[in-house]
């Protein structure tokens, strides 16, 4: 008998926004040139988190968003990309749009698909 994983999806809205809150908060506070590596762990964890929730309850546009966001924060952590302003420009742009996705599924609209695509590429 399958689960019914929908009496969860509540908690998973609210925890993702007060993880984009917190992921803003972090890329508000980055300095380009030079940046904690804490706090690009805390952005990558947040990001994971989303990742993983959004993949468990079958929210695929979310999950493949958030992994692009998830591999550049790698990238950084891992030093083969600095954290220039451009970059966190690029990540603060992909939070709002996040923001906006989740709002969509949970709402249950549509969301701006082009909009995706061209932060994905900016991303990537």
């Amino acid at each position: 008998m399958p689960v019914d994983l929908s009496q969860f999806h509540q908690t998973f809205f609210e925890e993702s926004f007060e993880g984009l809150g917190v992921m803003e908060s972090g890329l508000l506070a980055l300095i380009p040139g030079d940046a904690d590596p804490e706090s690009i762990n805390t952005l990558f964890r947040v990001a994971h988190s989303i990742k993983g929730g959004s993949s468990m309850f079958g929210f695929t546009a979310i999950t493949e968003f958030t992994h692009v966001i998830e591999t550049l924060l790698d990238r950084v952590r891992s030093g083969k990309c600095a954290v220039t302003q451009g970059v966190v420009d690029c990540l603060l742009q992909a939070v709002d749009f996040l923001r906006d996705m989740l709002a969509a599924v949970r709402d249950n609209t549509g969301h701006d698909a082009e909009r995706g695509g061209r932060l994905r590429e900016l991303l990537e």
